[in-house]
């Protein structure tokens, strides 16, 4: 499931203008990454395990932001090899210590703009129906590209998740010039 969460902050800073550095994910940000997911009140937990797993088979595809020593933001992303042409973004998460900078778009942005993505036309998600902030991400993507969003049910409330997690909407946005993911990177 993919969610946007602004986290709880990891501790307040006074210095609050600290840059924001952004990389691919490494196995040892694993632990990390897990952590700010489980901080966050709408994202799913998943195992340790599947994070460190995330961190180093999908790390070409994902995006972990960091703020001296913490780890504050994180977009887990893969391409499915079935459709070559389409970045599927799972989670996305933001520490409430880098709120108020763009840093989800930017992490998005960031992967779209690696030689990974250089044939991907479409970003695809899911995200629930009361999901505000994973939808104003999303819809803004698809501003910035100038491009299409599409919204169909994935994963129904009652087909798919027995009455207990709310449906699951996909949303395709495109299409994209493939060049146009090649842009500077932020």
């Amino acid at each position: 499931m993919n969610t946007f969460q602004e986290a709880p902050a990891l501790q307040e800073r006074p210095d609050t203008k600290q840059d924001i550095h952004l990389r691919p994910p490494e196995s040892t940000d694993g632990a990390p990454v897990h952590n700010l997911i489980r901080k966050s009140a709408f994202l799913d937990d998943n195992s340790l395990y599947c994070y460190l797993a995330i961190c180093t088979h999908f790390a070409n595809t994902s995006v972990v932001a960091t703020m001296g020593d913490d780890l504050v933001g994180v977009v887990t992303a893969y391409i499915p090899p079935e459709q070559p042409d389409t970045l599927w973004v799972w989670q996305v998460a933001v520490d409430k210590a880098a709120q108020k900078r763009g840093l989800a778009s930017k992490m998005l942005d960031e992967i779209l703009s690696r030689p990974a993505c250089k044939a991907v036309t479409h970003v695809e998600t899911t995200v629930t129906a009361d999901n505000g902030a994973s939808r104003a991400m999303f819809d803004a993507l698809s501003r910035r590209r100038d491009c299409g969003i599409e919204e169909t049910v994935m994963f129904d409330r009652e087909d798919h998740f027995l009455n207990l997690h709310d449906t699951e909407y996909k949303l395709r946005i495109g299409p994209m010039k493939p060049a146009d993911n090649q842009g500077e990177k932020s």
